[in-house]
């Protein structure tokens, strides 16, 4: 009965053949015919050949792997965006968000709706792949940091609704009319995509420094022949016979606005999410620096790592 060699065998005559041994000298050293040198020889090549190409797809698998990872990395950094100094969340039109709403406005809020809109399918992969990331940096100090800045952006938006409410507030008590988006509505009334949205955008350019003046409310102008109060091309208010009672109302609506805790509690939780998105991003880019994302997940165990 032939003698039979196992791949151990075959890879040691793979061995000394590639080192220069015949495959003749290689048979008599192991005292076997030489087709059964040569079979074992290939055998040994294709088993190394696949073993190579194995290791070669892992190796892909695991480029591809921590690729998927860093690239979500890259989309939560590239949604952390503090919003612009004079960013409204109520829209002034009439629509499903609006400041003309009787209704309370939905006041939830999480990071990752503000990410960049993807589709369903690209949607639910990108949440697999926050969740291997999850497990990968599982107990790190980023995951801290992001709640900490969700909670503050939420504080932060629902700050700025409540100074949108109290500015239309104030506009309408002020003056006795109410805010409309209607321009064909019965006057008298305000509009308020334009006097709502000015002065809750001049409360808030005074409040942050960007304004300090009070020159802008004399260009506030009451043209009483057209029963209108005028701001350089836009019509703040249709008011029939009352234009000059109406301009010198708004203008102590504003003074009220620059003394509204709501304002001062929307400058101080801007700065606020101001640092910690600072804090954030910079615990995301000390991970990329790393040029792997650190740790284990599932897909790392399957690939046996």
């Amino acid at each position: 009965m032939p003698k039979k060699f196992s791949i151990a065998d075959k890879n040691n005559w793979l061995e000394r053949y590639e080192s220069g041994k015949s495959e003749a000298s290689i048979a008599k050293e192991s005292k076997c015919d030489l087709r059964t040198v040569r079979r074992g020889i290939e055998d040994a090549r294709r088993e190394r050949d696949a073993r190579f190409a194995r290791i070669d797809l892992l190796k892909q698998a695991v480029l591809k792997h921590q690729e998927s990872l860093l690239n979500k990395l890259g989309e939560i950094l590239t949604s952390l965006q503090v919003p612009p100094w004079d960013w409204a969340v109520l829209s002034w039109h009439k629509d499903a968000d609006s400041i003309l709403n009787e209704s309370d406005f939905d006041t939830e809020y999480t990071w990752e709706e503000e990410s960049n809109k993807e589709s369903k399918d690209s949607g639910a992969q990108g949440d697999m792949v926050e969740g291997m990331l999850r497990q990968h940096l599982k107990g790190d100090k980023l995951w801290k940091l992001l709640d900490k800045r969700e909670q503050i952006y939420a504080s932060h938006r629902l700050a700025r609704i409540a100074l949108q409410r109290k500015v239309a507030n104030l506009l309408e008590e002020e003056t006795g009319y109410e805010l409309k988006a209607d321009s064909h509505a019965q006057p008298p009334f305000l509009y308020s995509y334009i006097t709502g949205d000015l002065f809750y955008q001049m409360s808030l350019a005074d409040a942050f420094g960007h304004s300090k003046s009070d020159a802008w409310l004399d260009e506030i102008v009451a043209d009483s022949s057209a029963g209108r109060v005028r701001y350089h091309d836009s019509t703040l208010a249709e008011v029939p016979g009352k234009a000059d009672k109406c301009r010198k109302r708004l203008a102590d609506a504003f003074a009220k606005m620059r003394a509204l805790p709501e304002l001062t509690r929307v400058v101080n939780t801007y700065h606020e999410l101001e640092e910690s998105t600072s804090k954030a991003k910079q615990a995301i880019e000390e991970i990329r620096l790393l040029g792997l994302v650190p740790g284990a997940c599932k897909t790392c165990r399957r690939l046996g790592m």
